[in-house]
Order: structure tokens, then sequence, then C-alpha cells
């Protein structure tokens, strides 16, 4: 069942079989009229119809954010605080921040801190976002249009 699936769905068919009928074994099957569809109902049961034959629904959706990534390096042994907060460092004495980076201004001041506390550097860090469009929408939010 796993192969014929997979030959279903990479596959391109002249078959206008739908659904479960396209895995239906041992049918025969005669070129159906063009006023009727595999199942024998017309084709005005599925909702196409001379005047609506071409037009179709779907649901469309788009979803699309941005990081900020800040990295850095100081001596392993320092103290580091983005802000207020302290930033672990790893054994080699690097840092990775990962945040959101949304609209407007974001500020980072990054400072280390020997440990001693006598000696420090600093650097303040500033990013701005803007969104001049933004028509997205979550995909469980996605509302039914007609399309031709």
């Amino acid at each position: 069942m796993h192969e014929r699936l997979y030959q279903a769905a990479t596959t391109y068919s002249k078959r206008s079989r739908i659904g479960s009928e396209e895995f239906m074994e041992n049918t025969n099957m005669s070129a159906p009229s063009p006023y009727q569809n595999d199942s024998g109902a017309g084709v005005w049961s599925s909702g196409l119809n001379d005047s609506g034959a071409g037009i179709s629904n779907r649901s469309f959706w788009l979803v699309a954010d941005a990081e900020l990534i800040v990295y850095g390096a100081t001596d392993p042994s320092a103290t580091l605080t983005i802000g207020d907060e302290k930033v672990p460092l790893a054994s080699d004495g690097t840092f990775r921040l990962q945040v959101p980076f949304r609209d407007g201004i974001q500020n980072y001041e990054i400072k280390a801190t020997d440990s001693t506390g006598h000696q420090d550097r600093s650097i303040t860090m500033r990013f701005d976002r803007d969104t001049p469009v933004d028509n997205t929408n979550e995909k469980s939010n996605a509302e039914t249009e007609w399309f031709e």
C-alpha cells in the first residue's frame, strides 16, 4: 500500500479517479462521459459545471518572522551581561544569544567584566526593524477563498 501511495503521489496519471477510487484494484476503466466522473455522479455534484469550471477554493496562508543573533567572545573567566541579564559563556569564552527580532528599536548593551572586577569592556548595539507590509496569517486562521 505504501508503494502505491508513493507512486500515486509522485507520478502523473491521466486517470481522473479520485480519493479511494484511485486505489481500487482490477477496475475496468472505460472512457467516462465528459459529464460524469468515475463515481458515476455528474460533474455538478462536485460544484463544477460550465459556469464554475476552473474555479476552486483553497485556504491560503503565510507566516514569516525574523530572529536576531548576537554573538561574540571574551575572556572565559569574565562575567558577561547584556542589559541587566547575565549571559553564560562557553568554556572558550564565546557566547551566542538568539532572540526574536520584532519591529522597533532594540538596544543591546553588552558588558564584559574581568574576574577581579577591575577591568571591563562594553559595546552597545542598536537594531531597528520596520515591517512596512504585513499581510500574513497563521495556518489556523486561513480563510477559504475562491480563485479562478
